[in-house]
């Protein structure tokens, strides 16, 4: 039982990364993400398990080298856990509609690796404290966001009739609203009916997009509006 030193204070630092890693997995397990609080702790646990096994499976009493001189490297299986992670976190993030969703949870992820390694290293206010930075990170920070007014890309299509001229009255009705066309194209000319596709430069709310589709759709010459 004993054939490594300190074994019962190695354990207690896998004890810890399992607390540290439901404490944030916990917080994405909330939100109903997927990587929720098991893969965080098995992710934090791994992570300081493996770190603990690099740096340790070397001190195994009776095991002798002789002569020979062994160059140990107990980084070496620190710097995969950061690729595994890496491909870990690739798998959660996904693309949705044009939007890219789950880059907070693979940063969690790879976030909650970094603490696991440093308990595995025999390390505790640090990682202790990182865990309290990052659950402060993704509640608090979470309520800031809201406040902050965020530059956007919209793409509008709006597909009009071509008999009154509906370019001019489009860009000034964009115009009116502070908005700025980043870039327009026409689309599809078929039975008198034309596409324009916007691209707008905007910081809009779901509320203002909702209310400037409804005012477009409003306009006597369009047909269809999309937004993408």
């Amino acid at each position: 039982m004993n054939e490594y030193p300190y074994e019962t204070q190695l354990l207690l630092r896998l004890v810890l990364a399992v607390v540290c890693g439901s404490i944030l997995g916990y917080e994405r397990e909330r939100h109903g993400i997927s990587a929720g609080l098991r893969t965080n702790i098995l992710v934090c646990l791994g992570a300081a398990l493996m770190m603990v096994i690099s740096k340790y499976f070397y001190y195994k009493s009776g095991e002798t080298t002789g002569t020979i001189a062994v160059g140990l490297d107990p980084s070496r299986i620190a710097a995969q856990i950061v690729t595994g992670v890496g491909f870990l976190g690739a798998g959660v993030i996904i693309k949705d509609k044009g939007a890219i969703r789950g880059l907070t949870t693979a940063a969690t992820l790879w976030f909650n690796a970094g603490v696991g390694m440093a308990l595995g290293a025999g390390m505790v206010i640090i990682p202790l404290s990182c865990t309290l930075l990052g659950i402060g990170s993704l509640t608090i920070l979470k309520h800031v966001q809201r406040y902050i007014r965020r530059e956007a890309y919209r793409v509008i299509s709006v597909t009009c009739r071509e008999t009154q001229e509906p370019l001019e009255k489009l860009l000034t009705f964009f115009r009116d609203r502070g908005l700025t066309i980043e870039n327009l194209s026409l689309g599809k000319v078929k039975e008198g009916l034309s596409t324009y596709q916007f691209t707008l430069r905007c910081d809009w709310s779901c509320v203002e997009a909702v209310a400037c589709i409804r005012d477009l759709a409003g306009l006597g010459f369009v047909e269809k509006v999309k937004m993408g």
